[in-house]
């Protein structure tokens, strides 16, 4: 069936809450066998006044657990909605699409950005070691200060600035010494003092030794972020076959896109880029695409991902902490991360890899048979047979979800951070990609004491990439490709990581740096071009740093 939507009330042009009408439309699609959404070009607007309300846990997001939610999909199935290039406006705190228990699902030519967006912009007007001048709009970006902090505030928020990122007022990238810039935390950052300017505001370090980034200079631009990570543009779970096309995403409050426990995930031609009319520095707040405890394949196609606040892309599961044995085959369990409170363990029939804590290495499998979520923070599973030699601290991770993964004829550049995070033990091809991000353009990582992101990967092959002056930030990255599972020991032979397979790429470089890898079995680097160029400052390390790497194979010119 298809159904244009201002046959529903719904039409572009007026400032009016679009919400209301989209819920009855919603509904009606739920009950139906296959829906056809179809807008009309023009401007739509969204406010949360009337929007579905629902209780969500979002990983990786800051924990802000009730959402208002605009296109709240969740029970539809073979849904298309065809925006035609319209442009969907969102205000204040709310989330724009959300897909839960949904079935061939299909979102295509819509634009979408924020009337008054999360974060904030600045220009530095005047720099000295411990004294900034700011330039800052007081329209788009209004503010004041207040016991000598700052404060901004939006059409629903008032929030303290308490850091900022540093981006090159002539590169439009991060600068390249100490692009993070942190103050009046309550748990570190350096001490500040704000007053007002005629132009802005002010702001001077305190206390002996503080001082800005040695790289900050008049006319670069802060991204001013003041508002938590807790609404991204797209948040998919428990579903099967989505697809977006064609989709230009200006802004969203915390990633792009993020799925948890999704089958089959295809984003073609989705562009997280900047608003043509408005230019801002910044585009979404946190990571572009970003996918826990999938399955299938992940194809990510002909995409740009550019001024993001971090990772242009995330690939893992997570790592469930033992807290107690409880008996033969069953744990007590904790989500440790603050970021990943909430998230399920699974479903019965998915297979269960128990790892050791110290080697990340693993001890057995079985199937998890059931499991009770008891709150946000803990549960119990019980599997299907007993694993010797387990204590109290290892982790286990459901390796049931772990997709296939192809990144093709994308873009990434001048985000903040790394390029593409890839643990997964799916087939990972990262093929004909751009890349100028400022930390190590692929990391293959993973850890189980800070952020408790799993997935030993399995074969991973990058071919045909150019990798266009990438680390130039070392807080961010060792060199353009980095493997670093944070193990706290080293198994005599046996390694994390599987292999990874580099070939026919061209990295432009400014330094010898290509690869820096550890606990990893096979490397192959075969048929690649290397251009020595200037433009950044030169980093000390070797072309290749290996480290508990197996096998190391050179076939290059």
């Amino acid at each position: 069936m298809k159904i244009n939507v201002n046959e529903w009330g719904i039409v572009p042009g007026r400032r009016k809450d679009t919400s209301f009408r989209l819920r009855d439309l919603l509904d009606f699609c739920r009950m139906e066998e296959e829906t056809e959404l179809i807008f009309e070009r023009g401007e739509y607007h969204f406010f949360p006044d009337y929007a579905a309300e629902k209780l969500l846990y979002i990983s990786n997001h800051d924990e802000d657990t009730i959402k208002r939610i605009a296109f709240d999909l969740s029970g539809c199935n073979n849904l298309t909605i065809r925006g035609n290039g319209a442009m969907f406006l969102f205000h204040t705190d709310i989330l724009p699409f959300y897909c839960h228990e949904c079935r061939h699902i299909h979102i295509e030519g819509i634009q979408m950005d924020y009337e008054r967006p999360s974060y904030s912009e600045a220009v530095i007007a005047h720099a000295e070691p411990g004294l900034l001048e700011l330039s800052v709009d007081r329209v788009k970006y209004p503010f004041f200060v207040k016991h000598k902090r700052l404060y901004f505030t939006g059409e629903n928020f008032c929030h303290e600035l308490q850091f900022w990122l540093e981006m090159d007022g002539e590169k439009g990238e991060p600068i390249a010494e100490d692009p993070d810039f942190f103050f009046n935390l309550p748990d570190g950052g350096a001490a500040a003092e704000w007053k007002e300017t005629k132009e802005g505001a002010e702001i001077r370090l305190v206390g002996e030794g503080n001082r800005f980034s040695r790289a900050s200079r008049e006319g670069n631009r802060l991204i001013l972020r003041h508002h938590p990570r807790n609404y991204p543009g797209f948040y998919v779970t428990d579903s099967v076959d989505i697809v977006c096309k064609d989709i230009e995403l200006y802004h969203s409050e915390g990633m792009a896109f993020i799925a948890q426990y999704t089958e089959n995930i295809e984003l073609e031609r989705f562009n997280i880029t900047f608003n043509p009319k408005k230019r801002r520095a910044f585009t979404a707040a946190a990571d572009g695409f970003h996918f826990v405890c999938c399955s299938g394949l992940i194809h990510i196609k002909d995409c740009l991902a550019e001024n993001q606040l971090d990772d242009p892309l995330n690939i893992h599961g997570i790592y469930f902490r033992i807290r107690e044995i409880l008996g033969k085959g069953e744990y007590l369990a904790e989500l440790v991360h603050h970021q990943q409170k909430g998230v399920k363990p699974g479903k019965p029939g998915d297979v269960i890899s128990l790892v050791d804590k110290r080697t990340m290495l693993e001890k057995g499998k079985s199937m998890l048979a059931e499991y009770r979520i008891l709150n946000k923070d803990f549960c119990v599973i019980k599997l299907e047979d007993e694993i010797q030699g387990l204590v109290p601290g290892d982790v286990f991770e459901n390796r049931s979800c772990s997709p296939d993964l192809c990144v093709e004829g994308c873009t990434f550049r001048n985000n903040r951070a790394r390029g593409l995070l890839l643990t997964t033990a799916g087939k990972v091809i990262v093929k004909n990609n751009y890349f100028h991000v400022p930390g190590a353009a692929l990391l293959i990582s993973g850890d189980c004491r800070e952020w408790f992101e799993s997935g030993a990967s399995g074969s991973v092959i990058v071919e045909n990439n150019i990798f266009d002056k990438c680390a130039y930030v070392t807080n961010w990255g060792k060199a353009p490709i980095q493997v670093s599972p944070e193990t706290e020991e080293f198994a005599d032979k046996k390694r994390v990581h599987d292999r990874l397979e580099i070939r026919n790429n061209k990295f432009i470089c400014t330094d010898s740096r290509l690869i820096w890898a550890q606990n990893i079995d096979t490397i192959v680097f075969e048929g690649n071009q290397v251009i020595l160029e200037e433009g950044y400052p030169e980093r000390e390390g070797e072309s290749f740093y290996t480290s508990y790497v197996n096998h190391f194979i050179d076939k290059n010119d």
